[in-house]
């Protein structure tokens, strides 16, 4: 007979696998252009095999030791090549030649191979050789941990080395010579108004500050509320535009989209859109930060201005008005759920609580109304509502209820889903225990379910000048089981970010105030720990014309860092290296 030809490379390639060895196969991906194509495990000598393109210059099959059912490990770990140096076995598909030996593991397989060790089992390889060390600590490897632990929150910007990044915990706890430090901020103050207009709301995601106002105080009237968008990277205002001349009470965010509820009793929605060449709108800088507006702009954007330069720096895209639902009185709160729909929480002129609205977005025309002091919420009336830190759900949403005879505030959780959706109402101030009369949860925010938090606001704590943030944890029912921080100034406004508290507080009354974001964070055994300040935001500050009680601050924070309001003006503080971290 005459010699068969011998195999295409691909079916060669295909050949050096046995059939016990197919069991386990998974794909990997390579820098390089003759990269690894496959990867399987050998059950019967607990050997892992690497399959690449064959060719005559590259390998086609490696044999890399294994630890039984977990990923392969360099060579220096497997128990039978520890007293001998890192050689890996290889065999040409088509090639004579075969049992030839690499001098060393290839850089692209050593990095995959860190990768799925993870970060602890990578930092083992730094005992088993020089070379190994350098594998271990390899920037690409601990860029990629910090990227699978943050994703694109992780402040990779800021620090010069990944792995000082993933030992601070992404900046917010440093680690020096095994103890922690306080974070470094790099504090920038921005002026949105020339007027004097308070910030009523505002959020920081990491991609924008969206910022709402009341209406603009004038002489002749007319004054328009506005909404700020801030790019954190640049520091600059994006865009700029008027919703109306009621004040905007309250804003959150979704998925492109920003809810705002105002006195007009209104809730809007703006849809965020591929950027439209408005020609006449332009934004004139009066002052350093402050932007105003003029012309008008489409898609309902009355007012809307864009700095120059903005399409690029936003990434070509701005709001416009999308849908607008009127309620029965003014919107004094809201969330939007993951199911599509807004939350609201309606108040009289007064600001006194009137019920709830749950408006689905596909059809608001079949909404929810909820009265205050309904048997749906068990008598109570709600002030405030919040969502938690893994995203607000129709199912769990955390509120604030005042019981109408005697002025005790509740924490309670509501399942929208339910006919009646109270399933939970624990009392944190009462007569019983030990608040004095008049004590309100204000403001109430959400942490990692099923923990809630609230200021315990009363005018004792004003005038002491100090802070009590209560925390409820709703797997316990029980009103005795409550955990308090105790804060040494007065908080305006906090927020709960990696299941610790923090907080924007002020020292001092008048004239001259200092403004400072503290964090509280639970002790090892579940209880309150102390509070450290983080933050100085403001040595002094005057709240000029306004009464202490109307001189609103509001505070956010996210991954990039905190922001806090104060007057016309927003102080952003971002993550920055601490300076031994710095070369």
């Amino acid at each position: 007979d005459p010699p068969k030809a011998p195999p295409p490379p691909q079916a060669a390639m295909a050949t050096t696998m046995r059939p016990a060895q197919r069991r386990r196969c998974m794909p990997l991906k390579s820098s390089s252009e003759e990269g690894l194509a496959v990867a399987w495990e050998d059950a019967s000598d607990g050997t892992a095999a690497v399959a690449v393109p064959s060719s005559p210059s590259s390998p086609s099959t490696a044999a890399l030791p294994t630890t039984g059912d977990a990923a392969p490990v360099a060579p220096a770990f497997a128990p039978a090549a520890r007293d001998r140096p890192a050689a890996v076995s290889v065999s040409f598909a088509g090639s004579p030649s075969a049992g030839r030996r690499w001098a060393e593991l290839p850089q692209d397989l050593g990095v995959l191979v860190c990768q799925c060790l993870g970060p602890s089992q990578a930092l083992k390889l730094l005992t088993a050789s020089r070379k190994m060390q350098a594998l271990a600590v390899s920037e690409e490897v601990w860029r990629f941990f910090c990227r699978w632990r943050w994703g694109s929150s992780a402040n990779l910007g800021v620090y010069r080395s990944g792995k000082d990044l993933w030992c601070d915990r992404n900046g917010w706890f440093p680690l020096r010579s095994g103890k922690r430090e306080t974070p470094a901020f790099d504090v920038q103050h921005i002026r949105l108004r020339d007027s004097p207009c308070l910030t009523m709301d505002l959020r920081f995601t990491d991609d924008e500050i969206i910022t709402v106002s009341e209406a603009e105080r004038s002489h002749s009237g007319g004054g328009q509320a506005r909404v700020h968008i801030v790019d954190p990277e640049t520091r600059r205002l994006r865009e700029c535009f008027e919703v109306s001349s009621a004040t905007i009470n309250c804003c959150d965010v979704g998925p492109g989209l920003i809810c705002l509820g105002s006195n007009d009793s209104k809730v809007r929605l703006y849809r965020r859109s591929a950027n439209v060449d408005d020609g006449d709108s332009v934004v004139s800088f009066g002052g350093p930060g402050v932007g105003t507006s003029s012309g008008s702009s489409r898609g309902g954007l009355r007012g809307a201005g864009t700095p120059p330069g903005a399409e690029e720096e936003g990434g070509g895209y701005r709001y416009q008005l999308m849908s607008e639902y009127l309620c029965a009185s003014e919107v004094n709160d809201l969330r939007f759920a993951r199911e599509d729909a807004v939350i609201a929480v309606r108040t009289h002129g007064n600001r006194h609580p009137a019920g709830l609205d749950v408006i689905p977005l596909a059809r608001p025309d079949v909404r929810f109304s909820f009265p205050g002091g309904s048997w749906a919420t068990r008598g109570k009336f709600i002030h405030a509502l919040d969502g938690f830190e893994d995203g607000c759900s129709l199912s769990m949403v955390a509120c604030s209820g005042e019981h109408p005879s005697t002025s005790a505030f509740s924490a309670m959780l509501l399942d929208f889903r339910r006919a009646a959706p109270c399933v939970a109402d624990l009392p944190v101030t009462s007569l019983r225990q030990g608040h004095p009369v008049g004590s309100m949860l204000w403001p109430l925010r959400a942490g990692t379910s099923p923990k809630v938090y609230a200021n315990v606001l009363h005018a004792d704590g004003r005038r002491n000048c100090r802070g009590t943030i209560a925390m409820v944890d709703f797997r316990y029912p029980s009103p005795n089981v409550c955990v308090t921080f105790e804060l040494p100034d007065q908080v305006d406004d906090f927020r709960c970010f990696g299941g610790s508290i923090y907080a924007a507080c002020t020292q001092g009354f008048g004239s001259e105030q200092r403004l400072a974001v503290h964090r509280c964070s639970h002790a090892a055994g579940g209880g309150a720990g102390p509070a450290e300040c983080i933050s100085t935001v403001l040595e002094s500050y005057s709240p000029k014309c306004r009464l202490p009680a109307e001189d609103l601050k509001v505070f956010s924070v996210c991954s990039r860092g905190f922001v806090v309001s104060y007057g016309e003006h927003i102080a952003l503080g971002t993550v920055a290296a601490p300076s031994w971290r710095m070369p």
